[in-house]
């Protein structure tokens, strides 16, 4: 069993719902607080940001990435993009104690060892590996040691990737550790989304798994939770026509409501799995199931034939695969027709 703060994860337990904030707040406290308010309403369990300095893992000015923001394409330099993104460091502590405020766990994803640093004095309830960190074998030793859960999503790896990453986490000492399930396309179609890889990483290394979802709508998430998916993260905005990167595939605050309250409804429909009917069920049968009934009026003394027979509801007296026991036998007193008969009404 792993815990993040006061949550358990896996062992049964509800999914934990993480709300991906990452860089759509575009670099404004003011914003990503809105954000965490939203995310509060909308019933999510976890909201999740990205601690980073661009200039840390962007090595020249002239690498560009290109993404569509307010229905264009753009590309730009990917450390101004970053830059640009990045909040400052004493930020994290006022968003880590407005979002526990308001009832939420608060996570980030750091990209150095300084911002894990950051988050751990923040008393973070565990670390987030992105899917570009997966093969940042030194980065996620040092995680490792800091003795808090570990989630490593998996997109764009190969199980020789994952094989790689879970070694060197649980060789650190650690064996909290909960894989999601990811594709890096944004957003994924669902012919690419493939939860059935969730059912391999589950059966290979036998850690919680949960599902990092980039596809539109709330059928993938839905349909993980029902594979036995411990965590959906979901990125998040309060508006897909902001500018930004990651604004258009993300979740408006009314589609994170109705994910999270598909997962819940879900989650009740899923059950224990119990074999045994329900209460409301057993109250059910007597009214709904066919009791043996005699179709005429029988004198006392008679032996019972198929004939003598029928069945009718309620289903409160002998059950219809009970017949064997009546044929044949006398009756040790008279019945009228449409008697629910019983093991009493025979002779001995």
């Amino acid at each position: 069993m792993i815990k993040i703060e006061n949550r358990q994860i896996g062992g049964g337990a509800q999914s934990f719902v993480i709300a991906e904030v990452g860089v759509n707040h575009n670099g404004d406290l003011d914003v990503a607080k809105n954000m965490v308010d939203a995310i509060a309403a909308a019933g999510a369990d976890c909201v999740k940001f990205q601690t980073f300095d661009a200039e840390e893992f962007n090595n020249s000015a002239n690498e560009t990435y290109t993404y569509i923001s307010q229905g264009k394409s753009v590309t730009e330099s990917m450390l101004a993009m970053f830059k640009r993104l990045e909040l400052e460091k004493e930020d994290f502590a006022r968003l880590y104690d407005h979002a526990r405020g308001l009832g939420l766990i608060p996570l980030s994803t750091p990209t150095d060892r300084v911002a894990v640093d950051l988050l751990d004095d923040l008393g973070t309830g565990a670390f987030k590996i992105g899917s570009d960190d997966i093969v940042y074998t030194p980065f996620l030793d040092y995680v490792a040691r800091k003795g808090k859960p570990v989630i490593i999503s998996t997109g764009m790896a190969t199980i020789d990737d994952i094989d790689r990453a879970v070694a060197t986490i649980r060789d650190s000492g650690n064996d909290q550790i909960i894989i999601l399930h990811c594709v890096s396309l944004y957003p994924t179609p669902d012919e690419s989304v493939n939860l059935r890889r969730m059912q391999q990483i589950m059966g290979r290394y036998g850690y919680p798994v949960g599902f990092s979802d980039h596809s539109s709508g709330v059928t993938a998430a839905a349909g993980a939770v029902a594979m036995g998916a411990c965590i959906v993260e979901k990125h998040f905005t309060l508006d897909k026509n902001m500018p930004g990167p990651d604004h258009h595939f993300s979740m408006n605050p009314a589609e994170l409501a109705q994910m999270t309250s598909t997962i819940r409804q879900l989650e009740r429909c899923l059950g224990s799995g119990n074999l045994d009917p329900t209460e409301e069920e057993l109250n059910m049968r007597d009214i709904s199931r066919r009791s043996i009934v005699v179709v005429r009026d029988l004198p006392q003394g008679h032996t019972i034939d198929t004939s003598d027979l029928a069945y009718r509801r309620p289903g409160t007296g002998l059950l219809p695969f009970e017949t064997p026991k009546l044929v044949g036998r006398r009756l040790k007193r008279a019945l009228p027709a449409r008697t629910l008969i019983s093991m009493d009404d025979l002779a001995t």
